[in-house]
């Protein structure tokens, strides 16, 4: 067994949508039938039990301070791997758990002492600089440039990420592997559309938007296409989940409040903030469908959730999107409320006709598929005569 070693993604445990892509990950890792890696992951010492057991039927669980976010260890060892470009305390790690490849895991450097496979989510800051702090976009710019150039592989969540890669790093393409990630969907615990509307006090159908409340998820655009649809349907009801903070923007949340009640319409979108994800899962099973307006993806979760369950999808029209999107999927331009307000209209004219339309997606074949080409990729890293520097 070739031993990988994982940790959330830059340590953090509030990116709801790192940690899902990871558990989707080590499950798909799971099912590989013909397995030869064995998933290390590394959390840090104040990790809760509950980010303990949610994984540690994946993956071989090791804990450190290292991986503590702005503990004293790791502000030591990101000052040495980005000023001094050293690892010495990786390297420890590393040596102690005879780990032969980490994969996504931000772990660079021309020293590290064993293979590394790190995955870029997507390159927003190129296109949307605005959502950034000048120092951020340094850092930002700063820290994938080294990613793309001491990995041995750069792992991409989609064809228009790997478009934007070779923009960015046209030195390393040679680097890249794209690998679109799967996405489990059935909730731990199935129970009925009462209990939703009991818990988070609510009537009736209603659309769903699961993204965190960052700038360039642009809700906006959604809560604008409802304010132009209550004209027509009073009692429409769109429902998000997610984060209501955005540290690059503390501003965000409070002006979209402020839409919501200068419009009136509290009675219409009902923000729900962080919620456990059993009940994600089950508002996305009882939805008339799911909206993602965002203006930048790399591979989008709520999609590829979405597709899992064959539920109907209303994304903005956007590269990545076109690229991840079934068969069925409806597009508007995410600057153009007057057209998500025409598809949501329409969806609201036959929500009484409303049946399943399966479309042939496979989950577990799909399932099988993310596994073995992800064990493929760190194969080909691992049996790699030389590293690549």
């Amino acid at each position: 067994m070739i031993r990988v070693g994982f940790t959330i993604v830059d340590g953090k445990i509030n990116w709801m949508g790192g940690i899902n892509y990871l558990r989707n990950l080590l499950y798909a890792i799971s099912t590989i039938e013909n397995k030869e890696i064995q998933p290390v992951l590394f959390l840090g010492k104040q990790a809760g039990k509950k980010l303990v057991d949610e994984f540690k039927d994946l993956a071989e669980i090791q804990q450190d301070e290292l991986f503590d976010r702005f503990s004293t260890k790791w502000i030591r060892y990101t000052f040495t791997r980005d000023i001094l470009r050293r690892n010495p305390l990786i390297n420890q790690i590393i040596s102690k758990h005879n780990i032969q490849v980490f994969s996504h895991s931000y772990i660079y450097g021309p020293d590290i002492k064993c293979r590394t496979t790190n995955w870029i989510p997507d390159f927003q800051h190129m296109y949307l600089p605005q959502l950034y702090s000048k120092l951020h976009l340094l850092v930002r710019d700063y820290r994938l440039r080294s990613v793309a150039k001491y990995s041995d592989v750069v792992i991409l969540s989609s064809y228009a990420s790997l478009a934007d890669f070779k923009k960015f790093t046209p030195d390393y393409v040679q680097k890249a592997r794209v690998m679109h990630f799967v996405s489990q969907c059935a909730p731990h615990e199935q129970k009925n559309p009462d209990y939703l509307c009991e818990k988070y006090n609510f009537i009736g159908e209603y659309f769903f938007l699961p993204n965190q409340f960052w700038a360039h998820k642009n809700h906006k655009i959604a809560f604008e296409a409802i304010k132009l649809a209550k004209t027509i349907y009073p009692d429409i009801l769109l429902i998000c989940s997610g984060s209501l903070d955005d540290n690059r923007n503390i501003k965000h949340i409070l002006k979209l409040k402020s839409f919501i009640q200068d419009n009136n319409l509290g009675d219409n979108i009902k923000l729900l903030g962080l919620i456990p994800f059993n009940d994600v899962l089950l508002l996305m099973q009882h939805s008339i469908a799911i909206i993602n307006p965002s203006y930048f993806e790399g591979w989008s979760s709520t999609v590829e959730e979405s597709k899992s369950m064959q539920k109907s999808l209303i994304l903005s029209d956007i590269p990545v999107h076109r690229e991840q999107a079934p068969a069925d999927g409806e597009f508007f331009d995410p600057d153009n409320a007057l057209q998500l307000k025409e598809i949501l209209t329409n969806k609201l004219k036959f929500v009484e006709e409303r049946i399943s339309n399966p479309n042939n997606y496979n989950l577990k074949e799909q399932t099988i598929d993310f596994g073995e080409r992800f064990q493929s990729i760190i194969m080909e890293t691992y049996l790699h005569e030389q590293k690549t520097i």
